[in-house]
């Protein structure tokens, strides 16, 4: 079976990790073959060269970084990494659209055990079911987490995302998606996505709060999240405005002080 086909054999089964290096890559004495595998690659695919349009293809595939859903794709990913596969360095589905800072978190792992693989945009799709939730924390001034009432002035708050699957859903499945999220540190980068959207929707909160208080505020963030949904079920927006839609104290005017930082 030649490497790209093998590859693609990985893919559809979650087997990548099954992939020997030494049946990817010119034998160890051969290092120099190895180099001019990866050179050529580099070479073939640069600007006016004749593997760019294959490169051009793989990166305006997706215009939004499959991997974080929130980065602009920039650059090209290979998937399972050319300096450990170089037989897989010029495959098309092993090219991978994916956004600056993604590709920096990835670097060049390859996957040891099933739970490593990160998510293949091609093969694998996990948008059947909601697995991206989020808790609006509060803390007092002492640093104790504690569940806020609409009186209450907690000292600090945060968002947190995190991983929760449905239970119908594969254990094994299920471990791969913990680990792509941790991987590209999407918690994070969800949470600076969150901090900069909510200054932005406080005058609509503010309207349907001074409109009807507390339960036009849910009703409202619930409709933002719906309308988010549509488009991607597990996208951080939907996530979020689900999270306070739920809580007391932010729907009763505790959204101001998350507003204000």
């Amino acid at each position: 079976m030649i490497a790209a086909d093998a590859y693609e054999q990985a893919c559809r089964t979650s087997t990548l990790h099954h992939l020997r290096p030494a049946a990817f890559a010119p034998l160890s004495h051969q290092k120099r073959h190895k180099d001019a595998l990866i050179a050529m690659y580099e070479r073939r695919m640069g600007p006016g060269h004749p593997g760019r349009p294959v490169y051009e293809e793989a990166r305006n595939r997706k215009t939004k970084c499959p991997m974080c859903g929130v980065g602009s794709v920039r650059q090209v990913d290979h998937h399972m990494p050319k300096s450990v596969y170089p037989y897989l360095a010029a495959v098309p589905i092993n090219l991978l659209p994916i956004c600056s800072d993604c590709n920096f978190e990835k670097k060049d792992r390859a996957p040891a055990c099933y739970a490593e693989q990160t998510l293949h945009p091609y093969f694998d799709d996990i948008d059947e079911g909601r697995w991206l939730r989020a808790r609006l924390i509060t803390r007092s001034a002492d640093g104790r987490v504690f569940q806020a009432n609409p009186l209450d002035s907690p000292a600090s708050w945060v968002i947190e995302f995190y991983v929760d699957l449905p239970t119908s859903w594969d254990a094994k499945l299920a471990e791969r998606v913990k680990y792509h999220f941790k991987t590209f540190k999407l918690g994070l980068l969800y949470e600076d996505q969150a901090a900069d959207d909510l200054p932005g929707i406080e005058l609509s909160i503010e309207e349907a709060f001074q409109a009807g208080g507390a339960p036009d505020v849910r009703t409202h963030l619930a409709g933002l999240a719906r309308s988010r949904a549509r488009r991607q079920k597990n996208s951080w927006m939907v996530a979020l405005y689900e999270a306070l839609a739920a809580h007391d104290w932010f729907c009763s005017g505790g959204f101001r002080q998350v507003a204000a930082g």
